[in-house]
């Protein structure tokens, strides 16, 4: 079991399952592509998720992931408006996305407005349907007023399929002349494409198109380029009408992870790009079109030196947030997790660490690796596949499975505070023992035929039975800014926390537990949860909650500064505004704090 640090009142325990240090396989991209997803589809509490599996989500505005087969809905805008085209702060516009009016098999940008007689763009010949991932902002953007005609552009993001495939684009539409004056096109054999609006320093938006997971890698031919609206220059091949090109292929094998954050790392004004890649950081200049800066970083190596050399192929997965911290020094904060809640997720991120790259402002070539603390590995490392180790995979391990040991699971980003610095929470689990590491099943997916569904269906659904591995949960308190451990307990698990909830005061939403449960707390019965403060390092109590029962909780998609290297979200609780304010729990109570009794109430 391996605990990342000791923390003041947190029993640690120790065991040694590691092997010499011995070249390893780099097991790249091939366990990548059926390990990248952080988030699973099943869990212990209820989910509310910004996720839209219909592919459109502009009747709420929220961001999306379309997967396989997903398409648009087909009904018209809804009624209540939603887009302020003239930045009056009256939104006076709905807009959706959908089959046009003359033909099913076209996608059009749908409009409903008080402002234009448009009431629809053709975008493409084909149906919007993605059979890959679209990640990132919302389908449907206001982007500011680029032209000067008065009212803001749209970015519109859909599919092209086929009927075989549907690669994204990114068209941008001028709804006073009801056309598209700039669009980008992502390349017949990308399946995957990561999107976001920039900020620049006049405060318009310039929306990208980008590469997203396994570019680099792609057997299909690699995509390289990342498209960014910047209609005052010329437009870029490869790209389309008002759209630049910025290059994104590096050396060969470099792996394209999901997603990525915008921050000024350069200090000119604009929000530069910082795409994730494994092992490092690779930012570009929307303003220049080149490189800002590229890192390249060890998460394990501080933690695991005897371990072999990127036995964790560089995974950069979980929440990447770009944040000035209160010393003024950028940083990139960088938690290996899964949500809260993911007990459905046993590879839980796969990788797990925290990290923190830093720079000083304006000074890219100033970014390093500040500071890095590794939980564990998921799988285990072979030092070779040959296959007269077939009968005894043991013997050419190289770093033995972690399983669900050290596994974190994050609230939000992690980011909170404690005695007014600014801190990193997150909770641990620390097995017993694995139930099972399935060390013929995974050592039989590379010999050949290698990664065959049966094969993976038979590791996966032998590595399944560690959801059902006993230990303690816990959690750990660390210092931003320096990566030491603050403090910790153990017994608990933390659901999230809130400054609503009592104003002027942090407080967490904690959950008390066995000294020994199962890893996906099947075995624990909801109970009433304990409102915490951290003071001092130590929980200070806030009250119990009048009945028993975990929150509901809702799964943000991100954009911006908070960004991702894999499929996941941010986790945050259901709130409910009013006098007094309440959290919403699965069963739908919502649980509100009364100052005057100072009492924790169903609402």
């Amino acid at each position: 079991m391996r605990l990342a640090f000791a923390v003041p009142f947190a029993l640690v325990l120790a065991c040694a399952d590691g092997f010499p240090d011995t070249a390893t396989l780099d097991i790249g991209t091939s366990f990548d592509t059926s390990t990248s997803t952080s988030t699973s589809t099943t869990f212990s509490t209820t989910f509310s998720t910004t996720f839209d599996t219909t592919g459109d989500p502009t009747t709420t505005g929220s961001s999306t992931s379309t997967t396989s087969s997903t398409s648009t809905t087909d009904e018209p805008p809804d009624s209540l408006r939603q887009y302020d085209l003239d930045d009056d702060g009256q939104p006076e516009t709905d807009m959706s996305l959908g089959t046009c009016s003359q033909s099913s098999d076209l996608t059009c940008l749908r409009v409903d407005s008080d402002l234009v007689p448009v009431l629809e763009v053709s975008l493409s010949p084909l149906p919007d349907q993605c059979d890959g991932n679209f990640f990132g902002a919302p389908r449907i953007t206001l982007i500011g007023d680029h032209d000067g005609d008065g009212l803001s552009e749209v970015a519109a993001r859909h599919c092209r399929f086929d009927g075989v495939q549907g690669p994204p684009s990114l068209a941008v539409v001028t709804l006073p002349t009801a056309t598209v004056s700039a669009r980008a096109d992502a390349p017949a054999a990308q399946d995957n494409a990561w999107t976001d609006d920039l900020r620049d320093p006049q405060g318009l938006r310039h929306p990208f198109l980008a590469p997203s997971y396994g570019d680099g890698d792609n057997p299909q031919g690699n995509w390289g380029r990342l498209c960014v609206y910047r209609p005052d220059l010329p437009p870029a091949e490869g790209c389309g009408p008002g759209f630049s090109a910025i290059p994104t292929l590096l050396a060969p094998g470099e792996f394209r992870e999901v997603g990525g954050t915008l921050q000024d790392l350069d200090g000119d004004g604009w929000e530069d790009i910082n795409l994730v890649y494994h092992r490092r950081q690779h930012t570009v200049s929307a303003a220049t079109l080149s490189l800002v800066h590229d890192l390249e970083y060890d998460v394990a190596a501080a933690s695991e030196p005897q371990s072999p050399k990127w036995f964790h192929s560089g995974r950069n997965y979980g929440t990447h947030s770009a944040v000035v911290g209160g010393d003024g020094q950028q940083r990139l904060v960088v938690v290996g997790g899964a949500p809260v809640g993911s007990f459905g997720d046993d590879l839980c991120n796969v990788s797990r660490f925290l990290a923190v790259l830093e720079s000083s402002p304006g000074q890219p070539a100033t970014r390093k690796l500040a500071w890095s603390t590794y939980f564990s590995f998921s799988s285990t490392i072979f030092k070779t596949y040959d296959p007269i180790y077939t009968d005894n995979p043991m013997a050419a391990v190289a770093r033995l499975a972690d399983a669900v040991d050290g596994c974190i699971h994050r609230f939000g980003d992690s980011r909170t505070v404690m005695d007014g610095n600014e801190v990193l929470l997150v909770n641990y689990f620390a097995m017993d023992a694995p139930v099972d590491l399935c060390l013929d099943e995974q050592f039989a997916l590379y010999q050949p035929p290698t990664w065959t569904d049966a094969k993976a269906d038979a590791w996966y659904g032998c590595f399944a039975k560690n959801r059902k591995a006993s230990g303690k949960w816990g959690m750990q308190v660390v210092d931003e800014r320096t990566g030491l451990g603050l403090t910790g307990s153990q017994q608990t698990y933390v659901w999230g926390w809130s400054d609503q909830l009592r104003p002027g005061e942090i407080v967490c939403l904690v959950e008390y537990l066995p000294p020994t449960t199962l890893w996906d707390l099947s075995d624990v019965a909801p109970s009433a949860l304990q409102v915490q403060a951290l003071v001092g390092g130590l929980w200070q109590s806030r009250g119990t909650f009048p009945v028993a029962g975990r929150p509901k909780l809702q799964q943000r998609v991100p954009t911006g500064a908070q960004g991702v290297g894999s499929y996941t979200t941010f986790a945050e609780l259901t709130l409910h505004s009013g006098d007094p304010a309440g959290v919403e729990l699965e069963d739908g109570t919502i649980v509100a704090h009364d100052p005057v009794s100072d009492a924790w109430l169903v609402r």
